[in-house]
């Protein structure tokens, strides 16, 4: 992916140099505000539409995906079973931990309480609030993905898409799971973390689409009116014009890339395996341009 994503680059920057040189400054100008009319009407068609297009082919699909994964199992049942195995104290029960997830404020400290109210040694207590830890920061993001995934290795969990691996994400994750009615569930869980990575994606494929049938209609008017046919300037100088306008023109796509990519990474909450920014920022040339707009 790195090997791609820079070599995208060059050859952005080699196909927009060539034209600009053969076509000449003013040919090549006034294509450019061709794409540019066509990206601005692009942009306007993404950002009025990709919610309402989002909602209407895909939203009822995810909630209904999320609750078919989520109704299987009972996030307080599975975490008390993981944790009795590292010792939690019997007098702890089911309700109990449902309390302590439930309860205002920090979920450790509602359990240290809790703890103690049950009148538990205070070297257990200590002992049970160190794993209780441990399995908040390592365990449950990888628990929660093997229980709402497709496969064995929780690789194509749609919680991937979303979710951090944060103590404090996960917390507010597992409270949204934990009521009984698992539709409204599913419906908080879907506006939280796939209804903005999946209005992204919808916003793209609008900008795309829009992009390309904009443009090409304009080249057809530009064609008609013969616009282009007329500028018959030959020189050095009109060659090295449409040169220059070739990097500007190869910068604003590369931009326009990095753009979209850091859309991506941070709708998806920078979770998706092959477009991360760990990937990206073993790029040699892409990373620049992506850290512009991702900080």
């Amino acid at each position: 992916m790195t090997v791609l994503l820079d070599a995208s680059v060059v050859i952005i920057f080699v196909i927009t140099c060539i034209t600009g040189y053969i076509m000449g400054f003013f040919k090549y100008a006034a294509l450019m505000l061709k794409s540019v009319a066509a990206l601005i009407v692009a942009f306007c068609a993404a950002y009025m539409l990709a919610t309402h297009a989002y909602n209407a082919v895909a939203r009822d699909k995810a909630v209904s995906r999320i609750e078919s994964k989520i109704e299987k199992f009972d996030v307080v049942n599975v975490m008390e079973t993981d944790l009795r195995k590292k010792g939690l104290p019997l007098k702890v029960s089911n309700d109990d931990l449902r309390e302590v997830i439930l309860k205002d404020g920090d979920v450790v400290v509602n359990m240290r309480s809790m703890l103690g109210s049950k009148g538990i040694d205070s070297a257990v207590v200590d002992k049970v609030i160190k794993d209780f830890e441990d399995y908040l920061d390592n365990e449950l993001f990888g628990k929660i993905l093997k229980l709402t995934s497709d496969s064995q290795q929780g690789r194509d969990s749609f919680m991937n898409i979303g979710l951090e691996n944060e103590r404090t994400a996960l917390v507010k994750f597992v409270k949204m799971l934990v009521p009984k009615d698992k539709h409204a569930a599913a419906v908080k869980i879907e506006e939280e973390y796939v209804s903005p990575f999946g209005t992204m994606i919808a916003g793209a494929i609008i900008f795309i689409v829009t992009a390309v049938v904009v443009s090409a209609v304009l080249a057809v008017v530009v064609k008609i009116m013969g616009f282009l046919s007329r500028i018959k300037i030959v020189s050095a100088a009109n060659s090295f014009g449409g040169l220059a306008l070739g990097v500007v023109k190869g910068l604003a796509y590369v931009v326009l890339a990095a753009y979209v990519v850091s859309l991506i990474v941070e709708s998806s909450k920078n979770q998706l395996g092959k477009i991360n920014t760990d990937i990206i920022d073993n790029t040699y040339l892409f990373k620049y341009f992506f850290r512009w707009f991702y900080r």
